[in-house]
């Protein structure tokens, strides 16, 4: 069925790497590149909106959902040389490319180490840097959710999710914690996401910050920066950079914090199904 996916996986340098592929595979290609401790499912609804139109790939970023954990660590480019993969083996290229949060931050190696791939490029509450407060504020809550000790059930897990997103729609919440946990050996449910993925909130990714300000400046193709006025990841001051450095980018503003998509996804989805000239 259109509206339903099929399970994939692709080896890149090692790994084995998952994602859900949606659609007819005639349409214009869509890859979507999910944030920081979340998995590929948490595109599920946005996808359904963009179907039968698209062709649309969600993949599972090395170290979360069900991809390979990644001794070598999360580096930028090597998580985008992953993408780069995918593109390649599934023979989709040119995209449109879509990331959220850290997706972002991918995104931009991508489409800026070989902008011939990328159609356009939608960039959700992120950049190649974030706010100064907002970097602490992403610190402290990925660190947080990533050593969860685990819960008994998903009734229990739902309850915090819920506590800790009050802003998301329900079915968000749901997707979570259907996805974003396994059981362990002791029965409990816990985080699929490496915990190592923490550390690229932290001093370690300095490096990459300042190489996704260069490859912003390879962004021929045309970009929309997509960003909560109430975010706590990026403001005004960071936005404003990255529509000076990116050659073809403009911006829309919700009425959200950070988390866009999974706030007002409607809105959202009628925006980037305008900007990516989905009929």
């Amino acid at each position: 069925m259109l509206h339903e996916y099929a399970d994939g996986f692709v080896e890149v340098d090692g790994l084995r790497l998952h994602y859900t592929e949606w659609g007819p595979v005639t349409a214009p290609p869509i890859v979507m590149l999910h944030g920081l401790n979340v998995q590929c499912h948490t595109w599920d609804p946005i996808i359904r909106g963009l179907l039968p139109d698209r062709h649309v790939i969600a993949m599972d970023l090395r170290g979360h959902g069900d991809s390979d954990w990644c001794p070598a660590g999360y580096r930028v480019r090597s998580m985008a040389r992953d993408v780069h993969g995918l593109i390649d083996q599934l023979g989709l290229g040119p995209v449109d490319l879509v990331g959220h949060s850290a997706g972002v931050r991918v995104a931009i190696a991508v489409a800026g180490e070989r902008p011939e791939t990328v159609r356009r490029l939608a960039l959700s509450d992120a950049g190649p840097a974030n706010s100064r407060s907002g970097a602490i504020a992403m610190r402290d809550f990925i660190r947080a959710t990533t050593n969860l000790r685990g819960f008994r059930d998903e009734a229990e897990a739902e309850a915090f999710y819920l506590g800790l997103h009050p802003e998301w729609r329900k079915d968000f919440i749901d997707l979570h914690v259907r996805h974003q946990l396994r059981r362990n050996w002791a029965g409990k449910l816990v985080p699929k996401a490496d915990p190592d993925v923490q550390w690229i909130t932290g001093s370690v990714s300095l490096p990459d910050v300042e190489y996704l300000w260069q490859r912003s400046k390879d962004l021929t193709m045309p970009t929309l920066l997509l960003v909560g006025r109430r975010s706590n990841v990026l403001d005004e001051e960071v936005v404003d950079r990255m529509l000076a450095a990116m050659p073809a980018a403009t911006v829309r503003w919700f009425d959200t914090g950070h988390y866009v998509p999974r706030e007002a996804p409607e809105e959202f989805l009628e925006v980037l199904r305008s900007f990516l000239e989905v009929s």
